[in-house]
């Protein structure tokens, strides 16, 4: 892990972190929304910005809503699977003649492509319901004490 930049949050100090809040990030660990501060980190080539507690270092996140997260995966994979598909019959029999070898063949990579897709968005997913029912599971505590 490489500490490309350090940046923190800059909290309105009228909120209480105790009240449930969508548009704040939350910290599992903490059970609050906290001030937090972002490392970029560096995977081979790919930056990917974390953001951590201030109390415990612990991962804070924003509670993204499973439905949205849902339908930008789905319409991704679909994508990948309706280009594959027009590639390999070239554009679905519309165009004249057959596709060539080349088309067909990137059309043929596009399904074992498209079935990685969908099980990295499958394996993401499983993430995102999960600290979506523990924001809410502990917003509904906040409500009720």
């Amino acid at each position: 892990m490489k500490q490309l930049l350090r940046d923190s949050s800059n909290y309105d100090e009228s909120h209480n972190p105790s009240l449930p809040d969508r548009n704040k990030p939350w910290c599992l660990n903490c059970r609050l929304h906290t001030d937090y501060y972002s490392v970029y980190e560096r995977r081979g080539k790919q930056v990917n910005k974390q953001l951590y507690c201030d109390v415990c270092d612990g991962d804070t996140y924003w509670p993204v809503n499973p439905n949205k997260f849902k339908f930008v995966g789905i319409a991704g994979v679909l994508f990948v699977f309706v280009g594959g598909s027009a590639l390999a019959t070239n554009g679905f029999g519309i165009a004249s003649g057959s596709p060539s070898e080349e088309e067909f063949l990137a059309g043929l990579f596009c399904i074992p492509l498209g079935i990685y897709a969908a099980y990295m968005f499958n394996s993401s997913m499983k993430g995102v319901i999960k600290k979506w029912e523990e924001f809410h599971k502990w917003a509904k505590e906040q409500s009720e004490s």
